[in-house]
Parts: C-alpha cells; structure tokens; sequence
C-alpha cells in the first residue's frame, strides 16, 4: 500500500487561517485602544467639570479654563475642550479627541487620515 505524502499540509492551512487570526488580533488591540482612550475622554471631562462646578462661585471663568485645561491635559495633550458657561445654574464641558489608529486594517472606521474622533460631554450643577 502507498501511503501519500503529506508535507506542506500544515503549513498550507496555517497560510489559509493566518489572515483570520491577524484580523481578529488587530481588531482585538484596536477596540482595545480606542476604549482605552475613549474612558480616558470620560474621566477628564468628568473631572474637569467637577473643578469647575465647585470652583465656579470662587474663581474667576479665565482661572476654571486654565485649571481645566491643566486637569484635562495631565489626561493627555490631544484633548479639545470646550465650556459652555452656566445656564439654569449648570456647566457643561464638552471635549473631543483625534485618536490615531494602530493598525491599518480599520481604515473603515476613520475620514482617511488615520485618526477616530472620540467625543465626551458631562454636564454638573454648579454648587
């Protein structure tokens, strides 16, 4: 009886699994990443509200931006921040963030230029 040879069989399935396994290690770090920073968003803009409703009555609008700012860029330097000033005795601060890819398989989820827009907004009462 002749029995067959069967060298390079592995090697041939690995090859035909390889871009499977890539795709779903990549997307594994990519969502990862960008939850990462996405929770990075939400602190910052939660806490630098937080300064500013408690210090709101105390400080002057110029010194809560620049603490804001300090609070939110010990986060990290790629945040936009925006604050709207009081209304109805609230504060609401709305901060943006271009975060910038890790691999090239998720094009589809960026403009082309390999940064996602996260967005954060929270609103507090100003004591």
């Amino acid at each position: 009886m002749h029995i067959k040879n069967e060298k390079g069989q592995a090697m041939v399935e690995f090859a035909m699994v390889l871009p499977i396994l890539l795709l779903l290690l990549c997307g594994i770090c990519e969502f990862g990443w960008i939850f990462s920073n996405q929770i990075l968003a939400n602190n910052a803009c939660r806490e630098a509200a937080r300064y500013a409703a408690v210090h709101y009555k105390d400080d002057g609008i110029t010194n809560i931006e620049n603490q804001t700012d300090n609070i939110i860029e010990n986060y990290s330097s790629d945040f936009y921040v925006a604050i709207t000033l009081p209304e109805a005795e609230e504060i609401k601060i709305d901060l943006t963030v271009k975060v910038q890819l890790l691999t090239p398989f998720f094009g589809f989820l960026d403009d082309g230029s390999g940064y996602i827009n996260l967005y954060s907004q929270c609103t507090m009462r100003i004591e």
